[in-house]
C-alpha cells in the first residue's frame, strides 16, 4: 500500500521518537539527548543517540540513523509501507481509503499475520471446551488469569483449524507459510498442532508469530514448535518478552529460563522479569534482543547435564555483548516451575539474590570435572579453562579479586596466574573496534555550527538571508546546503526530516551526525556569528588562491587579457572584504 506525503507526515508527527525507542532499548538522559547501547550492533559503550528535539536517532558506531520509520523498519524488519502502517495502528490513526496494489507479495505479510491471529483465537476458544486440557492446566496450578494473559489454548484433534481458515478464504499455501499445516506423503494436508496445549509466541507488539504445543498423553515429541516462517525466526525471538519487557527494564535484569511453564509459573507468582529461550540453544540474536532492555541476566536453566551445558554456552554469548552474568542452580534437580509451586516465589527470590557470578559457576564446574584438581595436571587444566573468562572481565579490581580467589582455591601463587594471563593475552590479536571519528574531523566546527543553527527556528531565516550556497563550495557540507537552498527556493519546510529524501548516503550520514551531536550543545548568537565569519574568511582565502593560480597561468602565456584584469579587480575586492 502506498501512502501520500500528508498521511506519512501525520503518522510521523504523532510518534515521539524518544518514547518509541524507549520501548525497545534502555535510554539514559545525556545532556539534551538520550544515549543507549545500539540495538543494531554489538557494543559495550553506548554510541546510540536519540534527539527528541530533532526527532531522529544516530548510532556513531555502526552509522545507522533516521526517523521513527527507519527505526521501526530496521528493528522489526519491515518495509517502509509496513512501518508506516505499524506506527499508524499504534497511534490509532485509520488507514486512508485507497486501492491496494496488485503485488500479491506486498500483501502477503498482513495476510499471514491475519491467519496467525485467527489461529490464536481458534485455539483459545477451543480450550474452553477441552476438558482434558483444562484439567492438565489446573493440575499444574495455572490459573484462568494467567491463561488469558499468555493466551494459552488448545489444538483439537483432526484438521479443524485448516477447515476454518479455508472457510475464511485463506489458501493452503498461506497456512503452510505460517507453519500451521503439514503435508503427508500422499499430498494430503492436516493440522500441525493436534491434541496439544498451545502457547502463542508473540513479537514485541503482541502479534502472534508462532506457536508451541505440549502434547496431552504419550504423543511424541512432548513439545512441538512452529518452524521458521516469514513471520517467525526462532533465533530472534524470546518467549514472554512482550509481557516482561517493562519489568526487565524496571528491575534492570532478566531471568533466562528454558521452557514455557518455567516462564509462566514464576510470572503468575509475581516474578515477572522472565524470558524463555524457546529451547536450550541460545542464539546471538536472542542475546542482542534482550540487550535492548538490560545488560544484566541470571541464567536459570534446568540442572541436568543438557541444562548445565546450555548455561555454559550462553555465558559466552552474553559476555561478547557486554552482559553481567549470574547463574542460578536450584536444589534437588528442580526447575523454576516446580520449585516455585513447591516452595513459593519468596524462597525463589531469596536464591535469586544469592545466584553465583558466572566465573564462580564455571570454576565450580571445572573443579568438579577433575579427578584431582589440586594435582599439577588438575591445576593446569582448571587454569587453562578459566583464564579465557578471566580475561573478559573489564574491571581491573574485579579481575584482581578473582585472581586472588582462584589462586587460593588452587593453592597457586597469584603471580603465576597473572603470568599465564599475560601469555594468553599475547596469543589473541587485538580486536577492539576503533572509535567512530568525531564529526569535527569530518567538517569544520564552523560548518557544523551553522548547519545546526539552520534547523533552529529562531536562527533559520536570519542565516539563510546572510549566506549563499557559494559559501560552502568545496566543503563537506556543500551538498547539504545545496539541498537546503533548493528547499527554500521551493518554499518548502527546511528540517532534518525533509532533507533526508534529497541527500545521498554520505551527505545523509554527515547530516545525522552533525544534527544529533549538535543538539547536545547550546547554540549562541556569538558562536553563530563567529562561525559565519570563519566561513567567509575561508571562502575569501579559497577564491583568492584560485585567482592567484589563474593569474600565474595567464602570465605564463605572455599576454595580459581582459580576463586577467577582471581577476585582479576581483582579488582586490576580496582583499578589502577580508580586511573589513
Amino acid at each position: 500500500m502506498k501512502f501520500d506525503d500528508h498521511f506519512i507526515s501525520r503518522v510521523r508527527s504523532s510518534v515521539d521518537i524518544v518514547e518509541l525507542i524507549g520501548n525497545y532499548v534502555k535510554l539514559k538522559k545525556s545532556g539534551q539527548n538520550y544515549m543507549a547501547l545500539c540495538p543494531f550492533h554489538n557494543e559495550k559503550t553506548p554510541s546510540f543517540s536519540v534527539s527528541g528535539s530533532k526527532q531522529i536517532f544516530k548510532c556513531f558506531g555502526c552509522g545507522v540513523g533516521g526517523d521513527v520509520f527507519q527505526f521501526i523498519s530496521q528493528l522489526e524488519r519491515l518495509s517502509f509501507p509496513e512501518s508506516v502502517e505499524h506506527l499508524a495502528e499504534r497511534c490509532g490513526i485509520p488507514m486512508p481509503a485507497q486501492e491496494k496494489t496488485d503485488n500479491r507479495e506486498s500483501d502477503r505479510r498482513p495476510r499471514l499475520f491475519q491467519i496467525m491471529k485467527l489461529a490464536d483465537e481458534f485455539f483459545r476458544e477451543a480450550l474452553s471446551d477441552a476438558g482434558a486440557a483444562r484439567t492438565y492446566l489446573k493440575d499444574r496450578e495455572i490459573g484462568d488469569e494467567i491463561i488469558r494473559q499468555f493466551g494459552l489454548g488448545y489444538a483439537p484433534a483432526g484438521s479443524r483449524l485448516r477447515s476454518k481458515l479455508m472457510g475464511q478464504g485463506f489458501s493452503l499455501d498461506e497456512m503452510a507459510a505460517c507453519g500451521l499445516i503439514k503435508r503427508g506423503e500422499s499430498g494430503d494436508t492436516y493440522d500441525k498442532f493436534r491434541n496439544r496445549i498451545t502457547f502463542p509466541i508473540q513479537d514485541l507488539s503482541g502479534r502472534t508469530i508462532a506457536f508451541g504445543g505440549r502434547s496431552l498423553g504419550d504423543a511424541q515429541p512432548k513439545y512441538l514448535n512452529s518452524p521458521e516462517t516469514p513471520l517467525y525466526s526462532k533465533s530472534n525471538s524470546l518467549y514472554g518478552l512482550n509481557l516482561s519487557q517493562s519489568d526487565i527494564r524496571r528491575k534492570d535484569f532478566a531471568i533466562l529460563v528454558e521452557g514455557y511453564f518455567d516462564c509462566i509459573v514464576p510470572f503468575q507468582s509475581g516474578v515477572r522479569n522472565m524470558v524463555a529461550s524457546l529451547g536450550t540453544s541460545l542464539t546471538h540474536g536472542q542475546v542482542q534482543l534482550l540487550g535492548r532492555y538490560t545488560r544484566n541476566v541470571v541464567v536459570n536453566f534446568d540442572p541436568d547435564s543438557a541444562g548445565v551445558a546450555a548455561a555454559t554456552r550462553s555465558i559466552d554469548l552474553f559476555l561478547v555483548q557486554g552482559f553481567h552474568v549470574n547463574v542460578l542452580q536450584l536444589p534437588s534437580g528442580e526447575d523454576p516451575d516446580s520449585f516455585i509451586l513447591r516452595h513459593g516465589a519468596e524462597k525463589y527470590n531469596e536464591l535469586l539474590v544469592k545466584s553465583s557470578p558466572y566465573l564462580d559457576f564455571l570454576l565450580s564446574l571445572s573443579l568438579a570435572a577433575q579427578k584431582d584438581p589440586l594435582s599439577p595436571k588438575g591445576k593446569q587444566q582448571v587454569v587453562a579453562e578459566i583464564i579465557p573468562y578471566l580475561m573478559k572481565i573489564p574491571n581491573r579490581i574485579e579481575r584482581s579479586e578473582y585472581v586472588s580467589r582462584i589462586a587460593e582455591k588452587l593453592r597457586l601463587n597469584e603471580e603465576l596466574l597473572i603470568l599465564e594471563m599475560r601469555k594468553h593475552s599475547r596469543q589473541i590479536p587485538g580486536h577492539e573496534k576503533p572509535l567512530a571519528p568525531s564529526i569535527q574531523t569530518e567538517g569544520t566546527i564552523s560548518e557544523n555550527t551553522v548547519l545546526a543553527a539552520v534547523f533552529e527556528e529562531r536562527y533559520q531565516e536570519r542565516i539563510l538571508l546572510q549566506v549563499l550556497p557559494e559559501l560552502f563550495e568545496g566543503l563537506r557540507t556543500e551538498g547539504i546546503f545545496k539541498a537546503i537552498f533548493k528547499l527554500r527556493n521551493q518554499k518548502r519546510e527546511i528540517s532534518v526530516l525533509s532533507l533526508r529524501e534529497a541527500l545521498g548516503p554520505s551527505d545523509l550520514d554527515l547530516l545525522e551526525r552533525v544534527t544529533v551531536e549538535s543538539s547536545e550543545g547550546h547554540l549562541t548568537e556569538e558562536a553563530i556569528d563567529g562561525s559565519l565569519s570563519a566561513l567567509r574568511r575561508m571562502q575569501i582565502n579559497r577564491v583568492s588562491q584560485e585567482i592567484q593560480e589563474a593569474i600565474i597561468r595567464e602570465e605564463r602565456e605572455g599576454e595580459v587579457s581582459d580576463q586577467l584584469d577582471e581577476l585582479l579587480r576581483k582579488k582586490e575586492a576580496l582583499r578589502r572584504q577580508h580586511i573589513a
